[in-house]
């Protein structure tokens, strides 16, 4: 059978034994096929589908093809295809193709077929088509071999690298069987197959005997005669080999699929020993053999790639891993890092990683609909669940469904807004579904299998819920909160709240409100409606409530839209004695829409949230967070879309369908990447001609750097392959820097320029979405190598001669300076009495205006740009006044241009004596003076603006022969309005001709 994609079939072996029952054993018959379907379903139960990261073309991968995969000291990805080898640090990778003049830095041919690491993973062994090649990790340097050969005929083809368990490198070229020498560095011809035919393709040592493959049969290498001899198989053409259990081994084959064979055993045919299309295997072309630590056997075929699973060797699991179709993929390799990760690589898209430890999680669409808006629990593991097409029954345990059932027997469109099923709850007692539309309440025909409104029409609904009494609660979207009597056919209460997320009975006629506006209790017998907000001030009417369920603990669990998720306990129905405490507030779950929250047995919550499923263990300390990579949807999860099944399943809805997993059976591996640094880069300065340089350093524990070197680039990376992009990282410089210095995954990369001579540590760590902190690190040393004359010998020699020099120079000049201290002290007495006169004359002269005595523009401007850079730095704010004598032109001309002046000064003095000695007036022209008020905000300066005005009202300007009153119209403005001095000036400037307009005698704020 088939259900979403996963394959479930029986071996050839059963089929056998059930021809065999068949021939007289009927009952026999039924017993064993009743136990293979149970067994096969509980099998699909526990198999969620590993989930996989995919990288192709748009992801920084220079060729599509994928042949083969390693992995180095380091835990990153080394990748062949046919534009050479491909390093992969989790972010970007790093591609070495051909080699040009220096033969050190490439290939000798552009396509790679295999690539295999030395054991202790500083070297990267490169078959290519002509021949073998070895990278050095650390110095990017590759040395070349030349490959002896059985006959002139022969090519440099490799076919096949691999270490056996004794730590022996094999490489299989054609006809030939070599081996790597390390005490020699050299390789050595070990067998060739006789058979022009024919070539071989891949090596294995199974206890004492090397055994290798061919594309005619089985051989085993006959240490003796140097020679390999047909074991079986002779004809069937060969792909993989790899070790099993006892003395076994599991052959990958061209047209018989995955055999499993033991040389022990009496001799069968082949077709007896294999999987292959018949049993469900997705192609009889083997393209590669994994067996995990597990005891699961991964194989990747032409058209498909499959799992025969450890706890039955009888079962085929096929899944896809991307959302293309799987009969499309064609997969080439599979490898599994030391952390656990399988990598596959395929021959048109790149390649894919996934943690099959972390598939916990199996999500996927629900019939033709991806929307999967609200649930409800049926019956056993079954569930109603809504999505854009209608309203679906699925089974979580065959993972099948039916419907759609709709209001019109049809699939409802988009566009139909008001046919949308918003929330179901299902009446055991009265066996019927009731679901909320935007179009009213409905309830579920079961005899037409479709939606049948009954109430409520015209009302937009978006939660559901039924009491003890069978009243219907009825929460919608902006109506308010409706109580429907499906006994009377009529609303018998209605509370006109916000949108209402929840509804939550506390006894037969009261209920919790979760609304967008807060938390409420309602009755519907007394129809009163209390707020929560009355008892605490954590949940307000502001409060996005998502979400309320009763807890195992004595309370409810209350979940918000990014303001936390919040524990409520009572004393019985004494709201008054509400306790409110908000749970884990300095974690993202403070900051992120809460969907739905399941207690399991243990006390532990299931949260789904809008950025996956977040897990908060019973102690309430500890978080886990549940992504993609987990098999959770991405995208997150809508509110109150969750249901639990009998079997303890929970089923979280979402954008892109329904998430399903069992709390007993979710796996939490503790987070421990290798941080690692990926590039060492150096500027360089050449002294002789000024120019600079950059080469880049090879990785290492330690580098020294001399004083040419003048600034140092440091790149880094953690392997965590599944979640790089959501890392951050935490770097310093020890003896340089105190304090770590936080970057995202897209800035890895430490950059220091001049350092001083001396040693330093580099240091960097990763941190994870948690917040945790890897517990490995990458480290570097930095030696900076003082110039020659900075060395303390030479520093001392330098010292000496210039104390020599000096002494000598002082020595003859001691006496002239006697003679000659005398005069010049005279001389430079009178000197500076002079010089201090006309510099205090000079410095009054250019910054005092000289009719008023007040400072000029020029000495404002340079306070006004201190100020400005107070402000920018520590925020100290400051105001502006620009005042101006109101109709001082018609006062020169009625009165003349010296009772004009003699206006201006006194109203200068005015003004001084009304300010404080740290505010800076000065004339700014004409009869405008623009004063500085440091530390006042607007409203401060406003009121000294006003005293200003009124101090020059009431002053009578006597000015021989007249006597005059004078008044000013100010302009008032806060610099932090505005975005420089000037911008501040030129507003005040607008106001105070507000101010003129207006009718003068005014301050214009």
């Amino acid at each position: 059978m088939k259900v979403s994609g996963i394959r479930v079939t029986l071996r050839y072996e059963l089929y056998l034994t059930i021809s065999v029952i068949m021939r007289g054993h009927l009952t026999y018959l039924f017993l064993l096929f009743s136990f293979l379907t149970n067994y096969t379903f509980h099998a699909r139960a526990q198999f969620a589908p590993p989930v996989f990261r995919s990288f192709d073309m748009e992801s920084g991968i220079s060729h599509v093809t994928v042949s083969d995969i390693a992995e180095d000291k380091y835990g990153f990805l080394w990748l062949a295809s046919q534009s050479g080898i491909d390093k992969f640090d989790g972010y970007t990778f790093r591609n070495f193709g051909m080699w040009g003049e220096d033969k050190s830095k490439g290939l000798q041919t552009l396509t790679a077929l295999q690539i295999e690491a030395s054991l202790d993973g500083q070297h990267m062994w490169v078959g290519t088509f002509s021949g073998l090649s070895r990278l050095n990790v650390d110095t990017e340097r590759f040395e070349h071999y030349t490959l002896p050969t059985a006959s002139p005929f022969n090519k440099q083809v490799i076919n096949r690298i691999k270490t056996t368990h004794d730590g022996k490198l094999w490489i299989v070229s054609e006809r030939n069987l070599y081996a790597y020498h390390e005490e020699t560095n050299s390789i050595e011809l070990i067998s060739y197959l006789p058979d022009t035919t024919s070539t071989l393709t891949d090596v294995e040592l199974i206890g004492n005997t090397l055994y290798v493959t061919s594309t005619s049969g089985l051989y085993k290498l006959d240490l003796i005669k140097q020679t390999l001899e047909l074991v079986a198989f002779e004809g069937v053409n060969f792909t993989r080999l790899v070790a099993a259990q006892r003395s076994r081994f599991w052959l990958g084959t061209a047209t018989h699929g995955i055999c499993l064979f033991d040389p022990n055993a009496k001799s069968e045919p082949i077709t007896r020993l294999c999987t292959s299309e018949v049993h469900g295997l997705s192609d009889n072309y083997v393209s590669d053999i994994l067996l995990r630590r597990n005891g699961d056997l991964w194989v990747t075929t032409e058209r498909g790639i499959n799992i025969l699973t450890a706890h039955s060797p009888y079962t085929v699991l096929r899944f896809p891993i991307s959302k293309k179709d799987s009969a499309n993929e064609r997969f080439s390799s599979l490898y599994q890092t030391q952390s656990g990760l399988v990598v596959v690589g395929t021959k048109d898209n790149g390649f894919a990683i996934s943690n099959p430890e972390l598939s916990n999680f199996y999500s996927s669409e629900v019939g033709d609909g991806r929307i999967v808006g609200s649930m409800a629990h049926y019956k056993d593991n079954k569930v109603w669940l809504t999505n854009e097409k209608g309203l679906w029954l699925y089974d979580a345990v065959d993972k099948t469904h039916q419907g759609p059932f709709t209001s019109s027997g049809a699939q409802v469109s988009d566009d139909k807004a008001n046919d949308k099923l918003t929330s179901l709850v299902y009446d055991k007692k009265t066996e019927t579904l009731w679901v909320s539309m935007r179009s009213g309440l409905a309830k579920f025909n079961n005899e037409t299998n479709q939606l049948d409104i009954v109430a409520l029409q015209g009302k937009s609904g978006y939660s559901i819920n039924i009491d003890a009494d069978g009243d219907i609660w009825f929460g919608g979207y902006s109506d308010g909160v409706f109580v429907y009597r499906p006994s009377e056919r009529r609303v018998i209460k209605q509370w006109p709240l916000s949108l209402t997320t929840r509804i939550l009975f506390e006894n037969e006629e009261s209920a919790w409100l979760s609304t967008v506006s807060g938390l409420y209790v309602a009755n519907k017998l007394t129809g009163e409606l209390i707020n929560v907000s009355q008892y605490t001030d954590k949940i307000t009417d502001r409060t996005v409530v998502t979400w309320i369920s009763r807890s195992k603990r004595g309370g409810y669990w209350v979940g918000t839209q990014a303001a936390g998720l919040y524990f409520i306990t009572k004393d019985g129905d004494d709201l008054s004695s509400l306790k409110v405490t908000q749970i884990k507030p300095e974690s993202r779950l403070s900051n992120i829409s809460i969907g739905a929250i399941v207690e399991d047995n243990e006390y532990g919550l299931w949260i789904s949230t809008i950025e996956g499923i977040t897990y908060l263990a019973p102690d309430l300390s500890s978080l886990s967070y549940y992504g993609a990579e987990h098999g959770a949807i991405s995208t997150g999860y809508y509110i109150g879309s969750v249901a639990s099944t009998d079997n303890n399943t929970i089923l979280f809805g979402g954008s892109e369908g329904v998430t399903q997993f069992t709390p007993s059976q979710v796996t939490n591996l503790k987070w421990t990447p290798g941080v690692h640094l990926t590039n060492v880069k150096v500027v360089s300065r050449n002294n002789s001609n000024s120019t600079t340089a950059e080469r880049r350093l090879n990785l290492g524990g330690k580098i020294a750097l001399n004083d040419n070197n003048i600034a140092l680039s440091i790149e880094f990376a953690a392997t965590d392959f599944m979640n790089a992009n959501e890392l951050r990282y935490a770097y310093k410089l020890v003896d340089f820097e105190s304090s770590w210095r936080i970057t995202d995954a897209k800035t890895r990369v430490a950059t220091y320029t001049n350092l001083n001579p001396g040693h330093y540590r580099f240091t960097v760590k990763a941190i994870n979405k948690e917040n945790e902190w890897s517990s490995d690190e990458a480290q570097l040393e930095v030696i900076i190598i003082p110039p020659w004359w900075d060395k303390p010998i030479w520093r001392v020699v330098i010292v000496l001669i210039i104390l020599l020099l000096i002494t000598s120079i002082v020595w003859f000049r001691i006496a002239s300076l006697k003679k000659r201290s005398a005069e010049l002290a005279l001389k430079v007495e009178e000197k500076t009495k002079d010089l201090e006169e006309v510099v205090e004359k000079l410095t009054r002269l250019s910054t005092q205006d000289s009719l008023t005595g007040l400072k000029n523009r020029r000495y404002f401007t340079q306070r006004a740009k201190a100020e400005w850079q107070e402000f920018q730095r520590h925020g100290h704010t400051f105001s502006l006044l620009l005042l101006d004598i109101d109709y001082f032109k018609r006062i020169n001309d009625e009165y003349g241009h010296q009772t004009g002046d003699s206006v201006l000064v006194k109203i200068a003095k005015i003004l001084q004596s009304s300010l404080r000695e740290s505010d800076v007036i000065a004339r700014w022209g004409g009869e405008e003076f623009l004063i500085l008020l440091p530390s006042l905000k607007e409203q401060e300066a406003y009121w000294v603006a006003e005293k200003l005005r009124k101090a020059v009202a009431s002053l009578v300007i006597d000015s021989p022969p007249y006597q005059l009153n004078v008044t000013i119209t100010c302009g008032v403005a806060d610099i932090k309005n505005y975005d420089s001095i000037e911008a501040c000036i030129h507003a005040v400037d607008k106001k105070l001709y507000k101010g003129k307009e207006a009718g003068r005698n005014a301050v214009v704020r």
